[in-house]
């Protein structure tokens, strides 16, 4: 068994564990509380309509407009990040050397597309008052601002701190994103620990490549397992790239055409998840049956797939989750083995003649590479048809054509 497979069920146990077993609803609570300043707390926990004390008048005169500003600028947060900074910068000015006014400014940074400025921001926090970024939400960000900024290490121990958290969030969309980021760090660091090198190593820099790569898939099939969201071909992509990378060519492509290899194994990963994991593989498995009793609708089934996955390619210019530029090409060429096995050529080629083909994983998409181009010369297996939308020319890592 590897490590990936042992630490993210322990990570997922974590939250429970670290508030002596409370419901989901006082989780939330505390969550929502969470993003509060201290020094807003005790005027927050009354009704609002009672004002603060004359006793808080006299210590502190300001600090009601001063706790309305943060309040009003987390949020504005998602629509307005300019006007978030506005209140941050002001608030700050109203009560200097608080912790909170800089974590707002941080995440409006961050929002605005300033990671340095991000970065700085939240050095500020932390040295300020270690816990004002403990907040999910707030969590994120931090992790988000680390990994542009080039501090991987950090990012990913911010993500591990991350994700027993990510119930807390508020979308599926969100907890699929945090656990796509952290699975490409994982991937990332797996690269490092490989030394870049175009053979990965033996021994223990061999072992330690292997321990990221397992975590990175532990990552992924908790995304998987999850409901859906508008991530979830991105999920099974990244899947297949990771599964792919650690050697593993039959469970890729098992991914890549959205089956489980094996019913006895996914009915036992099902069982660990809980009963609805459980129920999401039986209706799979209803789904595998019927398309065994009927070839034609199995067929169909798969063109729609390979077309949900092309139009994945299509979509993929705009991600942010990647921890490594390139990988954007390998997550095309995945996409597209199904749908266009020349526009899948297309883009392993690309990949190899860049970074890529420097990197650890050159191996890997070689061999892919050399499966679709003898699939095409022998009169292999190839798509039915074209994918229905038109398949953009590959870029190279930068993004240009």
């Amino acid at each position: 068994m590897h490590l990936g497979s042992l630490l993210l069920p322990a990570l997922l146990a974590l939250p429970l564990a670290a508030h002596g077993g409370q419901s989901s609803g006082d989780l939330v609570a505390a969550a929502a509380a969470a993003g509060r300043p201290p020094e807003c707390s005790a005027r927050a926990s009354r009704a609002i309509a009672r004002g603060p004390t004359v006793w808080e008048r006299a210590r502190a005169p300001e600090l009601p407009r001063y706790c309305d500003l943060l309040a009003r600028g987390q949020a504005q947060l998602g629509g307005n990040p300019e006007a978030a900074r506005d209140s941050a910068r002001l608030a700050d000015q109203i009560l200097p050397g608080h912790a909170a006014p800089q974590v707002l400014l941080a995440r409006a940074a961050l929002a605005l597309g300033s990671t340095e400025d991000a970065a700085r921001a939240f050095d500020r926090a932390r040295h300020i008052d270690p816990r004002s970024v403990e907040d999910p939400h707030t969590l994120h960000d931090l992790a988000r601002s680390l990994a542009r900024t080039g501090k991987r290490d950090e990012a990913l121990a911010t993500y591990r701190a991350l994700v027993p958290r990510i119930d807390l969030l508020g979308t599926a969309d969100q907890r699929a994103l945090v656990l796509l980021e952290a699975a490409h760090l994982s991937m990332a660091a797996a690269g490092a620990a490989a030394g870049g090198a175009a053979t990965p190593p033996a021994g223990a820099r061999g072992e330690g490549a292997r321990a990221d790569l397992d975590e990175a898939i532990a990552y992924l099939r908790e995304a998987r397992h999850r409901s859906q969201s508008q991530l979830a071909r991105d999920v099974t992509l990244s899947l297949a790239l990771a599964l792919d990378r650690a050697g593993d060519r039959a469970q890729a492509d098992a991914a890549l055409e959205g089956e489980v290899a094996g019913a006895a194994p996914e009915a036992t990963r099902a069982r660990a998840a809980g009963p609805h994991a459980g129920a999401a593989a039986r209706a799979r498995a209803a789904g595998q049956q019927a398309g065994a009793a009927d070839p034609h609708a199995g067929a169909a089934a798969r063109e729609h797939a390979a077309d949900d996955l092309a139009s994945a390619a299509a979509r993929l210019r705009s991600v942010d989750y990647l921890a490594v530029p390139e990988d954007r090409l390998a997550l095309e060429a995945l996409a597209l083995e199904r749908a266009s096995a020349a526009a899948a050529i297309a883009r392993w080629e690309a990949y190899l003649s860049g970074a890529g083909g420097r990197g650890p994983w050159a191996a890997a998409a070689r061999a892919r590479l050399d499966a679709l181009r003898k699939g095409a010369g022998d009169g292999g297996p190839r798509p039915a048809r074209a994918p229905r939308e038109r398949v953009a020319a590959p870029t190279r890592a930068g993004g240009a054509p």
